[in-house]
């Protein structure tokens, strides 16, 4: 394949025949770089990257790659240009999938990155092909094999990521000091960090799905980021998994986002400048919790079938408004739908794990609902929403929910049943 590349002249294209390459490949002119059929390039030992393009306006297209390399800084794919297109192209990995470095205008559509190392560091059993008889490189003895990021930007700005899929990675995507990036329609699965963006500015995060990673997406020291129309789903693999993570995070828009079945639902620390509106939070063990957060905005967000709604600690001049919250006990006085009762927000919890990190141990356990519920009376609220809806204003988003709720509040009524005749029939014995 070297060979075929190195004699093309710029922008040619170049067709490559269905078989099985040997890497590493190094593209270094504008040319198009097409399989003509399947087409796959192994990179079993070499320390450069099975691809990498060096070039602007290069274009790569039903490519499939398979770097063995474990532990490996340099990606099985590597961009270092401008204005070049990837498409249709498989990436399986033991390390890093694919590296952006100082690369800006790139496009990346329909591109899948695989993880073939397991949570225990030991690599997948790879299915479907024989990728040649080359010997698998195996880690030192004292040096474990550790998954790498599936897309990871440095100082790459203005790039375009559309309809990739990663799975079982580090950081499904990971974006350092990179702005301006556009990513919609991606599905990360598996993987730590679904999104992960750490000094990133003005970057756009459009109708994604994160889904069963430690935590859905993850905004670090970031500015004018717009986080809309994304569903970020069953966040579940640790006690402190979240939907959504913004840490030390300013002026973002959160918006019309499905943020369920995670652990935390939406977490902000140290963030000012956020407007969270029109999000969809349910059956979240947390529904969202504010940790030093102040001047916020939250409005017409719906919070349903949460253990618990939502918490705060040390957060002041957040301003909460017309958010609906499935178990408020609100009454609405005149008639505006709107109730003349806050619904105030309990900083046990918080307060609980900050004081004790160990009780995290049990943050599902029952008790600790309990234990919430006793404390809540008269203990003050870090912020409250003023004028919470007495209905959903979307009752379509919320029908899982309301029959959720009616689900639980039929067994809670029976384990209460059970309970009193319980310590009845102790009391009788007695």
């Amino acid at each position: 394949m070297q060979a075929m590349i190195d004699q093309a002249r710029p922008n040619d294209t170049v067709t490559i025949p269905y078989g099985l390459y040997k890497g590493p490949i190094r593209i270094t002119k504008p040319i198009q770089l097409v399989a003509g059929g399947q087409v796959k390039i192994i990179n079993p030992t070499e320390e450069e990257a099975t691809l990498t393009i060096e070039s602007d306006n290069v274009s790569v297209q039903g490519i499939h790659i398979v770097d063995k390399r474990i532990n490996s800084d340099v990606a099985a794919l590597v961009i270092r240009g401008d204005q070049n297109f990837l498409e249709n192209v498989i990436v399986e990995t033991k390390g890093i999938g694919i590296q952006l470095r100082q690369a800006d205008y790139n496009t990346l559509h329909n591109v899948q990155v695989i993880g073939k190392i397991k949570g225990d560091g030991s690599p997948t059993t790879s299915t479907g092909h024989n990728h040649g008889a080359q010997p698998e490189v195996k880690p030192k003895q004292t040096e474990k094999a550790r998954r790498g990021n599936g897309i990871d930007l440095r100082e790459s700005h203005h790039n375009r990521f559309i309809k990739n899929q990663v799975t079982n990675v580090e950081d499904g995507f990971y974006v350092e000091n990179s702005d301006r990036n556009h990513l919609e329609q991606n599905l990360v699965t598996k993987s730590r960090y679904g999104y992960h963006f750490m000094g990133t500015s003005d970057t756009t995060v459009i109708n994604n799905i994160g889904m069963e990673n430690v935590t859905g997406s993850q905004l670090m020291e970031s500015r004018n980021l717009t986080v809309t129309g994304n569903q970020f789903l069953k966040q579940q693999k640790n006690p402190g998994s979240q939907g959504i993570l913004l840490i030390t995070v300013q002026d973002t828009l959160v918006a019309n986002n499905t943020i369920e079945g995670n652990r935390v639902g939406l977490y902000l620390e140290q963030s000012s400048g956020i407007t969270v509106k029109n999000n969809l939070l349910s059956l979240n063990f947390i529904g969202m919790q504010f940790l030093a957060s102040s001047d916020n905005v939250l409005t017409d967000n719906q919070f349903v079938s949460n253990v618990i709604q939502a918490q705060a600690q040390d957060s002041q001049n957040n301003n909460l408004n017309k958010n609906y919250w499935d178990n408020l006990q609100g009454l609405d006085v005149n008639g505006d739908s709107r109730s003349d009762l806050p619904y105030e927000m309990n900083p046990f919890y918080l307060g609980l794990t900050d004081a004790v990190p160990a009780y995290q141990l049990f943050f599902q356990a029952p008790g600790f609902v309990f234990l919430e519920g006793l404390f809540t009376s008269g203990a003050g609220s870090a912020i409250k929403d003023a004028s919470p809806l007495m209905q959903p204003s979307d009752t379509v988003l919320i029908e899982s929910g309301k029959t959720s709720g009616w689900g639980a509040g039929i067994l809670g009524l029976i384990l209460l049943i059970g309970s009193c005749s319980i310590i009845y029939i102790g009391v009788k014995k007695s």
